[in-house]
């Protein structure tokens, strides 16, 4: 079970980070809008793992980063030197909103395949979103998103999305092109994509002020119509990242999202693109051969795709087993066809917004049950 350390008075102890505290010591949320990662930011951020916490990036369902098993000083923070560390790969340009930087996007937009290229968008929403000092007190799970018209981020739940509307714009031209704003699971307005930004900054702001204590859009009276929403967005079909070289650019599963140092250090220096599926895409190609050697599933023919696990035992105190070593015997055995989230307890955290079959571990025996 993970808490946040308790506040302390900030003239005693100063703390840039806000860990929590796990079973197997604390961890730090890095977030990463659109999945982006600074220029060599993961070999920096791995090499800091290995000094100050349990070794490993750890990749996220919003595509995000954690590091985990951190040992906290006598004021509840992390060591100084874990911080400056993560400050010099680049991953807290604003520390007064970098809880609420969650934006997921389109990973393979602008390289292969969707509809508009939405990456300027990106960097745009982050700026936008860390401008208004009001948005520093959005809940921390608040969600943006920016689908290019694929329809992978669409379906992850978002609380405020953009997509790109097919039947505007045209190809290599994104001027003219519009994008439907999602509030919650409602529809709202379509707007030209130069107004895609300032519609979503003044929609949180809306929300920040008919939220009361809520977290999510969803879970408003009216699910998201206080905020102009009004009808249902139609369901979409379960999207499925597509893993290996894609014109040139390479997609590569992190089987559990365990990003080990033999893994960051077969990377290389330039961009890198975190997923919400607990991949990575990587713009300017690598060898697929040197991935593969390190722990990297490239191909959609593996089991790993369909199978995911939360923390488990011993990291989380209410697990009541090993997930992560269930979950590698499941693959190994190569008989799932099914999407399986192998979890230590009923919270079931972590879990595909796809649909999928619940698998609990436990120290004896395991049982499913399907959602």
């Amino acid at each position: 079970m993970e808490h946040v350390s308790p506040d302390l008075p900030p003239d005693r102890c100063p703390g840039l980070l806000r860990p929590h505290v796990a079973a197997d010591g604390a961890l730090v949320r890095l977030r990463a809008p659109g999945g982006r990662v600074p220029s060599g930011g993961l070999g920096r951020l791995s090499a800091a793992s290995q000094e100050f916490a349990d070794g490993d990036v750890h990749l996220t369902s919003r595509g995000n980063l954690q590091i985990r098993g951190i040992s906290l000083d006598d004021c509840g923070n992390v060591p100084a030197g874990l911080t400056d560390a993560i400050v010099a790969a680049g991953f807290l340009p604003s520390p007064s909103h970098e809880r609420v930087r969650n934006v997921v996007a389109s990973p393979l937009s602008g390289l292969v395949g969707g509809v508009a290229d939405i990456r300027p968008l990106i960097g745009a929403l982050d700026t936008a979103l860390c401008a208004e000092p009001a948005l520093a007190e959005l809940p921390g799970r608040f969600l943006f998103g920016l689908d290019d018209g694929r329809g992978d981020v669409a379906g992850l739940r978002c609380d405020l999305a953009a997509i790109a509307d097919e039947a505007s714009g045209a190809t290599g031209n994104d001027t003219g092109r519009t994008m439907r704003i999602v509030i919650g699971g409602l529809d709202g307005p379509t707007v030209p994509i130069s107004q895609v930004i300032d519609t979503l900054i003044d929609l949180a702001l809306r929300f920040l002020q008919t939220r009361g204590t809520l977290w999510h859009v969803r879970q408003l009276p009216g699910r998201g119509a206080e905020l102009g929403g009004a009808g249902r967005v139609p369901a979409l079909p379960s999207y499925a990242m597509p893993y290996g070289v894609l014109a040139g650019v390479v997609s590569a599963l992190v089987p559990l999202g365990i990003l080990s140092p033999s893994m960051a250090s077969a990377l290389p220096d330039d961009d890198v693109i975190v997923t919400p599926w607990r991949g990575l895409v990587l713009p300017s190609g690598a060898d697929p051969a040197a991935l593969s050697d390190a722990g990297f599933v490239l191909s959609d023919d593996s089991a790993w795709p369909r199978v995911t696990a939360c923390t488990g035992s011993p990291g989380c105190s209410l697990a009541r087993g090993d997930t992560r070593a269930l979950a590698r015997r499941t693959v190994t055995s190569g008989t799932t066809a099914d999407r399986l989230h192998i979890v230590g307890c009923e919270r079931a955290c972590g879990a595909p917004n796809s649909p999928h079959t619940l698998v609990f571990a436990s120290r004896s025996t395991s049982h499913r049950s399907s959602t």
